[in-house]
Protein backbone atom coordinates (compact mmCIF):
# COMPACT_ATOMS: atom_id res chain seq x y z
CA UNK A 1 0.00 0.00 0.00
CA UNK A 2 1.46 3.45 -1.02
CA UNK A 3 0.01 7.12 0.07
CA UNK A 4 -1.67 7.48 -3.52
CA UNK A 5 -3.41 4.27 -2.82
CA UNK A 6 -4.57 5.95 0.30
CA UNK A 7 -5.44 9.34 -0.98
CA UNK A 8 -7.56 7.55 -3.65
CA UNK A 9 -9.94 6.65 -1.10
CA UNK A 10 -9.42 9.95 1.13
CA UNK A 11 -13.54 10.22 1.42
CA UNK A 12 -13.95 6.40 2.36
CA UNK A 13 -11.45 7.20 5.03
CA UNK A 14 -12.44 10.67 5.92
CA UNK A 15 -16.69 8.99 6.71
CA UNK A 16 -15.04 6.33 9.06
CA UNK A 17 -12.68 8.84 10.88
CA UNK A 18 -15.66 10.55 11.26
CA UNK A 19 -17.47 7.64 13.09
CA UNK A 20 -14.89 6.80 15.09
CA UNK A 21 -14.90 10.42 16.49
CA UNK A 22 -18.61 10.35 16.91
CA UNK A 23 -18.63 7.41 18.77
CA UNK A 24 -15.80 9.18 20.85
CA UNK A 25 -17.55 11.99 21.38
CA UNK A 26 -20.49 10.37 22.07
CA UNK A 27 -19.00 8.27 25.23
CA UNK A 28 -17.63 12.12 26.80
CA UNK A 29 -20.22 14.60 26.68
CA UNK A 30 -24.00 14.68 27.77
CA UNK A 31 -26.78 14.11 26.47
CA UNK A 32 -27.82 17.14 26.00
CA UNK A 33 -24.76 18.56 24.04
CA UNK A 34 -25.08 15.27 22.42
CA UNK A 35 -28.14 16.83 20.60
CA UNK A 36 -26.02 19.25 18.98
CA UNK A 37 -22.55 18.25 18.26
CA UNK A 38 -23.32 14.65 17.09
CA UNK A 39 -25.42 15.67 14.13
CA UNK A 40 -23.25 18.27 13.38
CA UNK A 41 -20.05 16.49 13.45
CA UNK A 42 -21.78 13.69 11.27
CA UNK A 43 -23.12 16.68 8.69
CA UNK A 44 -19.50 18.18 8.47
CA UNK A 45 -17.84 15.11 8.05
CA UNK A 46 -19.74 13.90 5.18
CA UNK A 47 -19.27 17.45 3.70
CA UNK A 48 -15.56 16.67 3.88
CA UNK A 49 -15.69 13.45 2.57
CA UNK A 50 -17.97 15.12 -0.57
CA UNK A 51 -14.84 18.05 -0.96
CA UNK A 52 -12.12 15.77 -0.70
CA UNK A 53 -12.95 13.48 -3.95
CA UNK A 54 -13.31 15.25 -7.62
CA UNK A 55 -16.47 15.25 -8.99
CA UNK A 56 -14.46 14.40 -12.39
CA UNK A 57 -11.49 12.16 -12.75
CA UNK A 58 -9.58 10.48 -15.01
CA UNK A 59 -9.76 6.70 -14.01
CA UNK A 60 -7.31 4.97 -12.36
CA UNK A 61 -6.69 1.72 -9.76
CA UNK A 62 -5.41 1.96 -6.29
CA UNK A 63 -4.68 -1.16 -4.27
CA UNK A 64 -3.25 -3.66 -7.06
CA UNK A 65 -6.17 -3.15 -9.08
CA UNK A 66 -8.92 -4.09 -6.46
CA UNK A 67 -10.59 -0.43 -6.84
CA UNK A 68 -10.78 1.77 -9.51
CA UNK A 69 -11.54 5.92 -9.10
CA UNK A 70 -13.66 7.08 -12.44
CA UNK A 71 -16.52 9.53 -12.74
CA UNK A 72 -18.74 6.15 -11.86
CA UNK A 73 -16.86 6.13 -8.13
CA UNK A 74 -17.23 10.27 -8.01
CA UNK A 75 -21.40 10.17 -8.68
CA UNK A 76 -21.85 7.39 -6.25
CA UNK A 77 -19.51 9.15 -3.37
CA UNK A 78 -21.50 12.11 -3.73
CA UNK A 79 -25.24 10.60 -3.34
CA UNK A 80 -24.69 8.87 -0.68
CA UNK A 81 -22.88 11.14 1.24
CA UNK A 82 -26.07 13.36 0.83
CA UNK A 83 -28.25 10.99 1.57
CA UNK A 84 -26.67 10.21 4.32
CA UNK A 85 -26.70 13.94 5.40
CA UNK A 86 -30.38 14.08 4.78
CA UNK A 87 -31.01 11.03 7.09
CA UNK A 88 -28.85 13.19 10.04
CA UNK A 89 -30.74 16.17 9.22
CA UNK A 90 -34.43 14.69 9.24
CA UNK A 91 -33.53 12.31 12.77
CA UNK A 92 -32.84 13.91 15.82
CA UNK A 93 -36.25 15.02 16.95
CA UNK A 94 -37.37 11.08 16.36
CA UNK A 95 -34.49 9.96 17.97
CA UNK A 96 -35.04 11.80 20.96
CA UNK A 97 -38.78 11.34 21.43
CA UNK A 98 -38.04 7.67 21.08
CA UNK A 99 -35.18 7.33 22.95
CA UNK A 100 -33.41 5.84 20.62
CA UNK A 101 -29.37 5.93 21.65
CA UNK A 102 -28.08 9.00 18.99
CA UNK A 103 -24.17 8.35 18.73
CA UNK A 104 -25.52 4.84 17.28
CA UNK A 105 -27.83 6.09 14.86
CA UNK A 106 -25.21 7.98 13.33
CA UNK A 107 -22.17 6.26 13.80
CA UNK A 108 -24.18 3.22 11.83
CA UNK A 109 -25.62 5.16 9.37
CA UNK A 110 -21.61 6.66 8.24
CA UNK A 111 -20.72 2.81 8.27
CA UNK A 112 -23.48 2.08 6.16
CA UNK A 113 -22.55 5.03 4.04
CA UNK A 114 -18.60 3.43 3.96
CA UNK A 115 -19.88 0.34 2.94
CA UNK A 116 -21.91 1.41 -0.12
CA UNK A 117 -19.07 3.92 -1.15
CA UNK A 118 -16.77 0.86 -1.42
CA UNK A 119 -19.37 -1.21 -3.68
CA UNK A 120 -18.87 1.73 -6.19
CA UNK A 121 -15.37 1.80 -6.45
CA UNK A 122 -14.85 -2.32 -6.91
CA UNK A 123 -13.41 -3.43 -9.83
CA UNK A 124 -13.05 -6.97 -8.47
CA UNK A 125 -15.48 -9.54 -7.04
CA UNK A 126 -13.65 -9.74 -3.38
CA UNK A 127 -14.84 -5.86 -3.14
CA UNK A 128 -17.71 -5.96 -4.04
CA UNK A 129 -18.32 -8.21 -1.82
CA UNK A 130 -16.72 -6.72 1.00
CA UNK A 131 -18.70 -3.32 0.50
CA UNK A 132 -21.93 -5.25 0.71
CA UNK A 133 -21.57 -6.37 3.91
CA UNK A 134 -19.76 -3.81 5.36
CA UNK A 135 -23.02 -1.84 4.19
CA UNK A 136 -25.76 -4.09 4.82
CA UNK A 137 -25.12 -5.36 8.67
CA UNK A 138 -25.38 -1.35 9.62
CA UNK A 139 -28.23 -1.61 8.19
CA UNK A 140 -29.66 -4.66 9.89
CA UNK A 141 -28.20 -2.73 13.21
CA UNK A 142 -30.57 0.26 12.26
CA UNK A 143 -33.70 -2.00 11.14
CA UNK A 144 -33.66 -2.76 15.12
CA UNK A 145 -31.96 0.11 16.79
CA UNK A 146 -36.01 0.62 18.48
CA UNK A 147 -34.60 -2.18 20.59
CA UNK A 148 -38.09 -2.43 22.66
CA UNK A 149 -40.58 -1.87 19.96
CA UNK A 150 -41.53 -5.51 18.76
CA UNK A 151 -42.17 -4.24 14.97
CA UNK A 152 -38.58 -3.20 15.15
CA UNK A 153 -37.37 -6.37 16.51
CA UNK A 154 -38.88 -8.26 13.55
CA UNK A 155 -37.81 -6.04 10.81
CA UNK A 156 -34.15 -6.49 12.04
CA UNK A 157 -34.53 -10.16 12.37
CA UNK A 158 -36.56 -10.90 8.67
CA UNK A 159 -33.88 -8.66 6.94
CA UNK A 160 -30.58 -10.47 8.76
CA UNK A 161 -32.24 -13.47 7.74
CA UNK A 162 -33.25 -13.24 3.80
CA UNK A 163 -30.02 -10.80 3.97
CA UNK A 164 -27.65 -13.58 4.84
CA UNK A 165 -29.42 -15.99 2.59
CA UNK A 166 -28.86 -13.34 -0.78
CA UNK A 167 -25.30 -12.93 0.81
CA UNK A 168 -24.67 -16.94 0.68
CA UNK A 169 -26.67 -17.22 -2.78
CA UNK A 170 -23.85 -14.00 -4.33
CA UNK A 171 -20.73 -15.48 -2.55
CA UNK A 172 -21.47 -19.05 -4.11
CA UNK A 173 -22.11 -17.23 -7.69
CA UNK A 174 -18.96 -15.65 -7.15
CA UNK A 175 -17.41 -18.58 -6.12
CA UNK A 176 -18.69 -20.14 -10.06
CA UNK A 177 -17.13 -17.28 -11.49
CA UNK A 178 -13.51 -17.68 -9.87
CA UNK A 179 -13.74 -21.18 -10.80
CA UNK A 180 -14.55 -20.80 -14.40
CA UNK A 181 -12.00 -17.73 -14.79
CA UNK A 182 -9.22 -18.45 -12.16
CA UNK A 183 -9.32 -14.41 -11.10
CA UNK A 184 -11.76 -12.70 -8.98
CA UNK A 185 -11.39 -8.86 -11.06
CA UNK A 186 -13.87 -7.91 -13.88
CA UNK A 187 -11.71 -7.94 -16.90
CA UNK A 188 -10.97 -11.58 -15.99
CA UNK A 189 -14.49 -12.86 -15.57
CA UNK A 190 -15.50 -10.99 -18.71
CA UNK A 191 -12.28 -13.05 -20.53
CA UNK A 192 -13.76 -15.80 -19.23
CA UNK A 193 -17.19 -15.67 -19.59
CA UNK A 194 -16.77 -14.73 -23.49
CA UNK A 195 -14.44 -17.83 -23.63
CA UNK A 196 -17.02 -20.30 -22.54
CA UNK A 197 -20.42 -18.33 -23.02
CA UNK A 198 -24.04 -20.28 -22.05
CA UNK A 199 -23.04 -23.46 -23.52
CA UNK A 200 -21.28 -23.78 -20.36
CA UNK A 201 -23.34 -25.14 -17.85
CA UNK A 202 -21.01 -23.41 -15.20
CA UNK A 203 -21.65 -20.06 -16.45
CA UNK A 204 -25.40 -20.34 -16.32
CA UNK A 205 -24.74 -21.55 -12.79
CA UNK A 206 -23.00 -18.81 -11.81
CA UNK A 207 -25.06 -16.22 -13.80
CA UNK A 208 -27.99 -17.52 -12.02
CA UNK A 209 -27.24 -17.36 -8.46
CA UNK A 210 -25.50 -13.94 -8.93
CA UNK A 211 -28.70 -12.49 -10.64
CA UNK A 212 -30.63 -14.00 -7.25
CA UNK A 213 -28.62 -12.49 -4.75
CA UNK A 214 -28.48 -9.15 -6.31
CA UNK A 215 -31.96 -8.99 -6.83
CA UNK A 216 -32.56 -9.76 -3.40
CA UNK A 217 -30.28 -6.85 -2.30
CA UNK A 218 -32.24 -4.67 -4.87
CA UNK A 219 -35.63 -6.04 -3.67
CA UNK A 220 -36.39 -7.18 -6.99
CA UNK A 221 -39.82 -9.07 -6.83
CA UNK A 222 -39.92 -12.39 -6.11
CA UNK A 223 -36.99 -11.82 -4.09
CA UNK A 224 -38.73 -8.77 -2.03
CA UNK A 225 -40.21 -10.87 1.10
CA UNK A 226 -37.69 -8.67 3.30
CA UNK A 227 -39.03 -5.19 2.41
CA UNK A 228 -42.34 -4.57 3.54
CA UNK A 229 -41.93 -5.72 6.95
CA UNK A 230 -38.43 -4.60 6.90
CA UNK A 231 -39.49 -0.99 5.99
CA UNK A 232 -42.64 -0.39 8.15
CA UNK A 233 -41.31 -2.19 11.52
CA UNK A 234 -37.72 -0.15 11.36
CA UNK A 235 -37.67 3.16 13.11
CA UNK A 236 -38.79 6.01 10.44
CA UNK A 237 -35.13 8.01 10.10
CA UNK A 238 -33.68 4.57 9.77
CA UNK A 239 -36.73 3.36 7.17
CA UNK A 240 -35.73 6.29 5.17
CA UNK A 241 -32.22 5.53 5.15
CA UNK A 242 -32.75 1.77 4.12
CA UNK A 243 -34.90 2.60 1.41
CA UNK A 244 -32.71 4.44 -0.62
CA UNK A 245 -29.22 3.86 0.33
CA UNK A 246 -28.96 0.38 -0.08
CA UNK A 247 -30.90 0.34 -3.38
CA UNK A 248 -28.60 2.59 -4.69
CA UNK A 249 -25.59 0.68 -3.77
CA UNK A 250 -27.09 -2.67 -5.17
CA UNK A 251 -27.72 -0.58 -8.62
CA UNK A 252 -24.01 -0.07 -8.06
CA UNK A 253 -23.03 -3.49 -7.90
CA UNK A 254 -25.50 -4.43 -10.95
CA UNK A 255 -23.75 -1.76 -13.05
CA UNK A 256 -20.47 -2.87 -12.04
CA UNK A 257 -20.84 -6.94 -12.35
CA UNK A 258 -23.20 -7.05 -14.98
CA UNK A 259 -22.13 -4.58 -17.43
CA UNK A 260 -18.39 -4.84 -16.71
CA UNK A 261 -17.96 -8.76 -15.40
CA UNK A 262 -20.96 -10.50 -17.36
CA UNK A 263 -21.23 -7.88 -20.34
CA UNK A 264 -20.59 -10.38 -22.71
CA UNK A 265 -23.34 -12.29 -21.73
CA UNK A 266 -25.92 -8.97 -21.96
CA UNK A 267 -27.91 -10.61 -24.43
CA UNK A 268 -29.16 -13.16 -22.14
CA UNK A 269 -29.40 -11.42 -18.87
CA UNK A 270 -30.85 -8.08 -20.04
CA UNK A 271 -33.83 -10.04 -21.64
CA UNK A 272 -34.95 -11.72 -17.52
CA UNK A 273 -33.93 -8.12 -16.33
CA UNK A 274 -36.62 -6.86 -18.24
CA UNK A 275 -39.28 -9.36 -17.01
CA UNK A 276 -38.46 -9.04 -13.78
CA UNK A 277 -38.38 -5.71 -13.97
CA UNK A 278 -42.22 -5.45 -15.57
CA UNK A 279 -43.24 -7.66 -12.78
CA UNK A 280 -41.57 -5.67 -10.55
CA UNK A 281 -43.24 -2.42 -11.21
CA UNK A 282 -46.39 -4.27 -11.58
CA UNK A 283 -46.07 -6.34 -8.26
CA UNK A 284 -44.87 -3.40 -6.21
CA UNK A 285 -47.87 -0.71 -7.32
CA UNK A 286 -50.81 -3.29 -7.29
CA UNK A 287 -50.08 -4.39 -3.72
CA UNK A 288 -49.43 -0.90 -2.46
CA UNK A 289 -53.35 0.33 -3.62
CA UNK A 290 -54.43 -1.91 -0.93
CA UNK A 291 -52.17 -0.42 1.94
CA UNK A 292 -54.05 1.95 4.31
CA UNK A 293 -50.54 2.37 6.37
CA UNK A 294 -48.80 5.24 4.70
CA UNK A 295 -45.44 3.89 5.43
CA UNK A 296 -46.47 0.23 4.34
CA UNK A 297 -47.81 1.78 1.44
CA UNK A 298 -44.32 3.77 0.45
CA UNK A 299 -42.64 0.14 0.91
CA UNK A 300 -44.21 -1.45 -1.57
CA UNK A 301 -43.55 1.75 -3.71
CA UNK A 302 -40.39 1.84 -3.41
CA UNK A 303 -40.32 -2.07 -5.06
CA UNK A 304 -42.36 -0.87 -7.82
CA UNK A 305 -38.86 1.80 -8.82
CA UNK A 306 -36.76 -0.88 -8.69
CA UNK A 307 -38.95 -2.33 -11.26
CA UNK A 308 -38.43 1.28 -13.30
CA UNK A 309 -34.46 1.56 -12.42
CA UNK A 310 -34.21 -2.61 -13.65
CA UNK A 311 -35.97 -1.69 -16.67
CA UNK A 312 -32.80 1.30 -17.62
CA UNK A 313 -30.67 -1.68 -17.04
CA UNK A 314 -32.12 -4.18 -19.11
CA UNK A 315 -32.05 -1.44 -22.03
CA UNK A 316 -27.83 -1.17 -21.34
CA UNK A 317 -27.67 -1.87 -25.42
CA UNK A 318 -29.19 1.33 -25.76
CA UNK A 319 -25.74 2.78 -25.00
CA UNK A 320 -24.69 5.52 -22.44
CA UNK A 321 -28.25 7.27 -22.36
CA UNK A 322 -29.27 3.58 -20.63
CA UNK A 323 -26.68 3.49 -18.05
CA UNK A 324 -27.24 7.92 -17.54
CA UNK A 325 -31.10 7.22 -17.38
CA UNK A 326 -30.32 4.73 -14.26
CA UNK A 327 -27.93 7.12 -12.46
CA UNK A 328 -30.14 9.61 -13.10
CA UNK A 329 -33.04 8.14 -11.54
CA UNK A 330 -31.32 6.56 -8.65
CA UNK A 331 -30.37 9.89 -7.61
CA UNK A 332 -33.74 11.32 -8.18
CA UNK A 333 -35.31 8.24 -6.27
CA UNK A 334 -33.06 8.82 -3.13
CA UNK A 335 -34.06 12.28 -2.45
CA UNK A 336 -37.93 12.02 -3.31
CA UNK A 337 -37.95 8.81 -1.49
CA UNK A 338 -36.14 9.23 1.73
CA UNK A 339 -38.17 12.93 1.61
CA UNK A 340 -41.59 10.70 1.26
CA UNK A 341 -40.33 8.32 4.45
CA UNK A 342 -39.05 11.54 6.42
CA UNK A 343 -42.51 13.34 6.52
CA UNK A 344 -43.92 10.35 8.75
CA UNK A 345 -41.93 11.69 11.22
CA UNK A 346 -44.23 14.91 12.00
CA UNK A 347 -46.72 12.43 12.98
CA UNK A 348 -46.22 11.62 16.95
CA UNK A 349 -47.51 8.05 17.04
CA UNK A 350 -46.64 5.13 19.53
CA UNK A 351 -43.75 2.39 17.89
CA UNK A 352 -42.29 2.61 14.92
CA UNK A 353 -44.98 2.04 12.50
CA UNK A 354 -46.34 4.57 10.08
CA UNK A 355 -49.35 6.73 10.01
CA UNK A 356 -52.76 5.59 8.39
CA UNK A 357 -54.87 7.44 5.50
CA UNK A 358 -57.26 8.67 8.38
CA UNK A 359 -54.61 9.98 10.98
CA UNK A 360 -52.91 12.02 7.95
CA UNK A 361 -56.62 13.86 7.60
CA UNK A 362 -56.64 17.56 7.35
CA UNK A 363 -52.69 17.22 7.92
CA UNK A 364 -52.24 20.74 5.93
CA UNK A 365 -54.30 22.15 8.05
CA UNK A 366 -51.69 21.36 10.82
CA UNK A 367 -48.54 21.49 9.58
CA UNK A 368 -48.89 23.44 5.91
CA UNK A 369 -45.47 22.95 5.51
CA UNK A 370 -44.71 19.59 6.24
CA UNK A 371 -47.71 18.94 4.10
CA UNK A 372 -46.99 20.47 1.01
CA UNK A 373 -43.29 19.54 1.11
CA UNK A 374 -45.14 15.91 1.46
CA UNK A 375 -47.27 16.91 -1.30
CA UNK A 376 -44.41 17.62 -3.40
CA UNK A 377 -42.12 14.37 -2.87
CA UNK A 378 -45.36 11.88 -4.00
CA UNK A 379 -46.03 13.96 -6.64
CA UNK A 380 -42.24 13.51 -7.83
CA UNK A 381 -42.79 9.60 -6.92
CA UNK A 382 -45.70 9.86 -9.46
CA UNK A 383 -44.33 11.47 -12.31
CA UNK A 384 -46.21 14.16 -12.50
CA UNK A 385 -43.64 17.26 -14.06
CA UNK A 386 -42.05 19.57 -13.48
CA UNK A 387 -40.27 17.50 -10.38
CA UNK A 388 -37.58 15.70 -11.33
CA UNK A 389 -39.55 12.06 -10.99
CA UNK A 390 -41.12 12.89 -14.53
CA UNK A 391 -37.68 13.69 -15.76
CA UNK A 392 -36.22 10.61 -14.34
CA UNK A 393 -39.17 8.59 -16.06
CA UNK A 394 -38.54 9.83 -19.44
CA UNK A 395 -34.77 9.75 -19.28
CA UNK A 396 -35.74 5.49 -18.45
CA UNK A 397 -38.13 5.51 -20.87
CA UNK A 398 -36.24 6.64 -24.04
CA UNK A 399 -33.45 4.13 -23.75
CA UNK A 400 -35.83 1.37 -23.08
CA UNK A 401 -37.58 2.38 -26.80
CA UNK A 402 -34.49 2.40 -28.43
CA UNK A 403 -33.63 -0.97 -27.18
CA UNK A 404 -36.54 -2.40 -28.82
CA UNK A 405 -38.37 -2.77 -25.69
CA UNK A 406 -41.48 -1.45 -26.56
CA UNK A 407 -43.86 -3.74 -24.83
CA UNK A 408 -41.68 -2.66 -21.65
CA UNK A 409 -42.05 1.10 -22.04
CA UNK A 410 -46.12 0.56 -22.24
CA UNK A 411 -45.82 -1.71 -19.01
CA UNK A 412 -43.77 1.69 -17.43
CA UNK A 413 -46.74 4.14 -18.60
CA UNK A 414 -49.27 1.85 -17.20
CA UNK A 415 -47.82 1.31 -14.08
CA UNK A 416 -47.08 5.22 -13.74
CA UNK A 417 -50.78 5.53 -14.01
CA UNK A 418 -51.55 3.17 -11.48
CA UNK A 419 -49.30 4.74 -9.07
CA UNK A 420 -50.81 8.17 -9.45
CA UNK A 421 -53.82 6.51 -7.53
CA UNK A 422 -52.31 5.55 -4.33
CA UNK A 423 -50.16 8.61 -4.32
CA UNK A 424 -52.33 11.55 -4.95
CA UNK A 425 -54.81 9.83 -2.11
CA UNK A 426 -52.54 10.89 0.42
CA UNK A 427 -52.22 14.30 -0.96
CA UNK A 428 -56.00 13.97 -1.11
CA UNK A 429 -56.51 13.10 2.46
CA UNK A 430 -54.01 15.79 3.90
CA UNK A 431 -55.78 18.49 1.97
CA UNK A 432 -59.46 17.86 1.39
CA UNK A 433 -60.41 15.57 4.39
CA UNK A 434 -61.06 17.35 7.72
CA UNK A 435 -59.16 16.81 10.91
CA UNK A 436 -60.37 13.87 13.16
CA UNK A 437 -61.09 14.98 16.39
CA UNK A 438 -58.61 12.08 18.05
CA UNK A 439 -55.87 12.63 15.61
CA UNK A 440 -52.41 12.41 16.72
CA UNK A 441 -50.31 15.08 17.56
CA UNK A 442 -47.55 16.53 15.42
CA UNK A 443 -44.02 17.00 16.01
CA UNK A 444 -42.68 20.40 16.26
CA UNK A 445 -38.89 19.69 14.79
CA UNK A 446 -36.85 23.01 12.89
CA UNK A 447 -34.40 20.95 11.55
CA UNK A 448 -36.85 18.37 10.04
CA UNK A 449 -38.65 21.11 8.25
CA UNK A 450 -35.34 22.41 6.88
CA UNK A 451 -34.24 19.36 5.76
CA UNK A 452 -37.57 18.73 4.11
CA UNK A 453 -38.16 22.11 2.75
CA UNK A 454 -34.40 21.51 0.95
CA UNK A 455 -35.58 18.26 -0.14
CA UNK A 456 -38.38 19.32 -1.79
CA UNK A 457 -36.89 22.62 -3.41
CA UNK A 458 -34.16 20.19 -4.90
CA UNK A 459 -36.85 17.91 -6.00
CA UNK A 460 -38.85 20.54 -8.08
CA UNK A 461 -35.55 22.29 -9.58
CA UNK A 462 -34.39 18.76 -10.63
CA UNK A 463 -37.44 18.61 -12.46
CA UNK A 464 -37.03 22.31 -14.41
CA UNK A 465 -33.28 22.33 -14.92
CA UNK A 466 -32.79 19.16 -14.46
CA UNK A 467 -29.52 19.32 -17.66
CA UNK A 468 -26.26 19.42 -15.24
CA UNK A 469 -27.37 16.51 -13.21
CA UNK A 470 -27.96 14.85 -16.55
CA UNK A 471 -24.66 15.98 -17.66
CA UNK A 472 -22.78 14.64 -15.33
CA UNK A 473 -24.82 11.24 -14.91
CA UNK A 474 -23.52 10.94 -18.46
CA UNK A 475 -19.87 11.02 -17.62
CA UNK A 476 -20.78 8.34 -14.54
CA UNK A 477 -21.92 5.98 -17.25
CA UNK A 478 -18.62 6.46 -19.34
CA UNK A 479 -16.81 3.50 -17.91
CA UNK A 480 -20.10 1.26 -19.34
CA UNK A 481 -19.33 2.46 -22.50
CA UNK A 482 -18.56 -0.49 -25.18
Amino acid sequence: MTWSDVVAVMPEVIVTATAAILLLVDASIGRRAARTWLPLITVLGLIAAIISGPFTVASHTAFGGFVVVDTFTAFFRVLFCVLAIFATVVAPAYLERRSIPAGDYYATILFSTVGAMTIALATDLITVFVGLELMTIPVYVLAGMARRDRYSNEAALKYFLLGAFSSAMLLYGFAWLYGLSGTTSFTGVAAAVARYGLTDGATLVALALVTVGLAFKAAVVPFHQWTPDAYDGAPTPATAFMSVAPKAAAFAAILRIMIGALAPLGLDWSAVFAVLAAVTMTGGNVVALVQPNVKRMLAYSSIAHTGYILAGVAAYQAGASASAGVLFYVFAYGIMNLGAFACLIFIDLDGTRGATLDELNGFARRNAGGALAFAVFLISLTGIPPTVGFVAKVFILGPVLDSGLVWLAVVIALNAVLAAFYYLRVVVHMYMYEVDTNAPRLLNARLLSAGLGLGAVATVLGGIVPDTLYRWALQAAAPFIR
